[in-house]
C-alpha cells in the first residue's frame, strides 16, 4: 500500500507526507551497507565517539579522587586473590566474578591500590557501553521496520539516546562506586549480546556474530549473574524489531 498524501512522512520529519517529500520523488531512504549511507557514517562516528567521551569525561570527573568505601574494602583493598595477576588460577577459583576479578587484578598491577585508576577503568566500561549502546539503536533504527519512519534521523536519533543514557543518574553508582564494576561489565556483554545479534540476523558473515553473540553473553555470566535474561531479551528484541512478528 502507497503513502497518503496526508500520512505523516517516512523521513521522520514529523509533517505530513504532501508538506515534506511527496515532490521529491527521488528521495530514497538509506539501507544499511548503501554506499549513501557509508559514506558519511565514518563523520558521524568520530563524532559520537567524541561526544559520548567527553560528556561522560566532564560528568564523572569529580569523582576520580574518591576514596574506597563500603565494600571495596573487602573485594579489593583486603582481597589477597587480586594481588598476583599470574597464575590466573587464584584469581579465578573460588570467585563467583571471575572476570570482575581479573580486572581488579590488572588494576592492582598497574597501579596498585592507586583509587585513581581504579575509576579511570570504571569510566572507560561506562563508555564503551554508551558506544555500544549508539551502534545497537544506529542498527535498530535502521531495520526494516523503522527504516521508513526513522532512517532519516537515524544517526542523530542513536547519539541522542546514547548521550542521555551516558549521563542518566541512575548509572551513577556503576560508575563511581568501583566495586559495581561488576554492574558495569554486564551491562557492557548485555548490550554487546543483542549488537551482535543485530549483525547475526543482517550480516552475511552469521556463523561468527553467532559466536560472538554467545561468547559476550558467557563472559557477562562471569561478571554477574543477572545476564542470565539475556537470551529471553534477545528473543524479544528479534520479534519486536527485526522479524516483527511471533508468527515468522
Amino acid at each position: 500500500m502507497g503513502i497518503g498524501r496526508n500520512d505523516p512522512c517516512p523521513c521522520g520529519s514529523g509533517k505530513k507526507y504532501k508538506h515534506c517529500c511527496l515532490h521529491r520523488p527521488g528521495r530514497r531512504l538509506p539501507k544499511p551497507g548503501d554506499p549513501e549511507e557509508q559514506s558519511g557514517a565514518w563523520g558521524h562516528l568520530l563524532l559520537g565517539v567524541a561526544l559520548i567521551l567527553a560528556t561522560g569525561i566532564a560528568a564523572y570527573w569529580n569523582s576520580f579522587g574518591g576514596a574506597f568505601v563500603f565494600d571495596d574494602a573487602r573485594r579489593i583493598v583486603e582481597n589477597p586473590r587480586i594481588r598476583h595477576l599470574w597464575p590466573l588460577g587464584p584469581v579465578l577459583m573460588g570467585s563467583l566474578r571471575p572476570m570482575v576479578e581479573c580486572s581488579f587484578a590488572l588494576n592492582y598491577a598497574v597501579g596498585g591500590l592507586n583509587v585513581w585508576g581504579y575509576h579511570v577503568v570504571n569510566l572507560s566500561i561506562h563508555v564503551l557501553a554508551a558506544l555500544v549502546l549508539l551502534g545497537l539503536v544506529h542498527r535498530t533504527l535502521l531495520a526494516d521496520r523503522l527504516r521508513d519512519r526513522f532512517g532519516q534521523g537515524a544517526q542523530w536519533l542513536a547519539l541522542a539516546v546514547a548521550l542521555i543514557w551516558a549521563v542518566h543518574p541512575l548509572q551513577t553508582e556503576s560508575v563511581t562506586y568501583i566495586v559495581q564494576r561488576a554492574e558495569a561489565l554486564m551491562g557492557l556483554c548485555y548490550l554487546l549480546t543483542l549488537y551482535c545479534t543485530v549483525h547475526w540476523v543482517t550480516s552475511p558473515k552469521r556463523g561468527w556474530w553467532s559466536v560472538a553473540a554467545i561468547a559476550c553473553c558467557a563472559l557477562g555470566m562471569a561478571c554477574k549473574p543477572v545476564i542470565v535474561t539475556a537470551p529471553l531479551m534477545v528473543l524479544l528484541y528479534d520479534r519486536t524489531f527485526l522479524a516483527g512478528s511471533w508468527m515468522r
